[in-house]
Formats: C-alpha cells, structure tokens, sequence
C-alpha cells in the first residue's frame, strides 16, 4: 500500500514472478497477506548459520511464511520466536526503513497495546543488507507478537476498534523527519494513473474520478484529525494474549488522517456485505470510540476513507504484481462494484 512502488527491471522485481493465486479476491491487501504468493526461480532463502553469527544467537530453524513483496520468514531459537522481513528491492528506502524501527524503539511500554519491536544484531544495528542470489535486500528481525488471531466476530473488532484507538494514542506526535503522507487526493492520482497503463481500466478510473475524488478534495478532509498512523491496520496484523492487542507489520507507517486506519480495518472486515459487514463495522466503530472520541467529521468521512483502502489496494497491484488479463477483470469488477455503493457504518 501506499508510496512510490514503481519497478524498474522486471529481472529484479515481483513481476518476473508469477502469482499464485487462492481466490478471486487478488486485491485484498495481497502484499502482505496469502492471497497471492510469488514464486521465482532466483529467490535464495537467508542462510541459517549467517543469521545466528550476525544475531550472536542458536537459531535452529527458518521457514517462509508470507512470500509476497516483502518476503517474511519465521526464525526460531531454543526458546524464542523471531520473524525476520526482508523489505521489497524497491520503493522502500532505507531512511523510510530507519524511521520505522525508530518509530517501534520510541513506541511506550506502557501503551496499553503492544508492538513488535526490532532486534538489534551482535553489533547493535537494526538494519542489515542480505545478498539474496547476487541481488541486495535490506532486513530486520523482529520481537514475535504471541497470542491468538482476531476472530471476523463483533466481540473481536470491538476489541480491535479500541486497540486501534490506543494505539494512535500512543504514538508519538512527532519523529523530527521528513515523511510520507497519507494523503487520499495524492494517493487517488496515484493509483489513476498507474491504472491508466493496464487495458481495460478506463471505467474503473472514472469511477474513482465520480465517486471517490471529489470527497477527498472537500476542504473538511484536510481538518481530519492527523497523526502518526500504522498504515495497514487490519486484525491480521494484530495478535491477542491474556485480552492485550499486539500490533506487527508497520510497514506502511505514515503520517495522515487517524480515520485512514479505522477505513482499513473496516474494508478488510467489511468484506462479506449487507447486515453482517454493518455488525462488523459498527462492533469496530464502537470499540475506538471507547478509547477515543471520532468527530462528526471523522464519523461521516469513514465511508470514502473505506473505498480509499480499495484504490490503496489496487495502487499496489499496479505498480507491484503482474496480473494475468482475467485477473485484471475480476479485480476490476470488484472495485467497481465496491467503489459504486454506499457505506453506512
């Protein structure tokens, strides 16, 4: 999701791999969740024994466990789960990585909520490149967030709508540096016109020029409350221990209106339709306001900022995943049919 994902050489990139995919469902967050895995043939998985020499540790075991864009493995020790991500070869640079390991180190211990923290190597940093078959990677190992996954139930987005609130509570008001912006217009362009280079996306594109441009462009949307957001918040990148949320994967972390996160959240569980997509959005709206007060204005831009997740979505496919012409369709289709309703949390 969100910010300046535009490959350059096909030999180096996800698009020289070909999606695997395990629904029709393929704009659904699919850089960071299964719903499309990449196979290549170039790919090399980190070595073990490299890894326990630069971490001063005994890791015993590796597995894959996302092979998207970003590549995400489970590192095991004798007693402690790790996972380590290897960040996308483009559009993610290295002072965008550095600020979010600053961003987690800065994060209180006392939130409330947990985050997966970095782990620093035997030298004490936190970012450190991988050659994976000749071609650089930067990663990080990250604290594993233990407990459960987050039920599609109403107790559970209850849960997660007040962890959210928490959450964005607790961030800091600042990290002294320039940032990405979360900014819908922008990210509306965007996705217009990385669309604009696939067959078949004209109608889409006016869509998102009808339905979804002109309340980005309303001047009360600028007057949102903003701050530091996670960027992906969904309850698959949460866990749940002894009823205390975890949130890992801060990868698409900026700076933007509060309610883009809660819009999220909503499209990833709003998915089914009619009355149980409105328990579901209602049991999340309901659970962040037991943490922090939405505004009149924040409470009737929820239903854009929803869509916006989708254009978020299909900005990703765009720039990032090689599509087949009937998968383009369905994607296509489905926006179109989520882009043209109404929402009424």
């Amino acid at each position: 999701m969100g910010s300046g994902r535009s490959p350059t050489d096909p030999c180096n990139t996800v698009r020289c791999c070909r999606p695997q995919t395990q629904n029709r469902q393929v704009n659904r967050q699919v850089h960071n969740s299964t719903h499309i895995q990449y196979q290549c043939p170039h790919m090399v998985e980190p070595d073990l024994a490299s890894l326990s020499q630069r971490y001063a540790s005994r890791f015993t075991a590796i597995e894959l466990v996302v092979g998207g864009v970003n590549r995400t493995y489970r590192v095991r020790d004798a007693e402690n789960v790790f996972y380590l991500r290897l960040y996308r070869s483009i559009g993610r640079s290295v002072p965008e990585i550095d600020l979010e390991i600053r961003l987690l180190m800065l994060f209180p211990d006392d939130a409330g909520v947990e985050v997966a923290r970095p782990v620093a190597t035997a030298d004490g940093r936190f970012l450190v490149t991988l050659e994976r078959d000749a071609e650089p990677r930067h990663a990080c190992l990250f604290e594993a967030i233990q407990g459960r996954e987050m039920a599609n139930s109403p107790a559970d987005m209850r849960l997660f709508g007040t962890a959210l609130a928490t959450l964005h509570s607790a961030m800091p008001l600042s990290l002294d540096a320039d940032m990405r912006s979360l900014d819908p217009t922008v990210i509306c362009h965007h996705a217009i016109k990385a669309l604009g280079s696939i067959g078949g996306s004209q109608p889409l594109i006016r869509t998102i020029e009808r339905e979804c441009l002109p309340a980005f462009q309303n001047p009360g949307v600028s007057r949102l409350p903003a701050g530091l957001c996670h960027g992906d918040a969904w309850p698959g990148n949460v866990r749940v221990r002894d009823g205390k949320v975890g949130f890992f994967d801060f990868d698409d972390f900026d700076y933007g209106p509060l309610i883009i996160d809660l819009g999220t959240a909503a499209w990833h569980r709003g998915q089914e339709g009619g009355q149980a997509r409105d328990e579901v959005i209602s049991a999340l709206v309901s659970g962040y306001e037991t943490a922090r007060s939405l505004s009149a204005g924040e409470k009737a831009a929820l239903p854009p900022f929803i869509k916006l997740a989708e254009i978020r979505s299909l900005l990703f496919l765009a720039q990032y995943c090689a599509l087949t012409e009937e998968m383009w369709s369905d994607v296509f289709n489905r926006a179109h049919n989520l882009l043209s309703v109404s929402h009424n949390p």
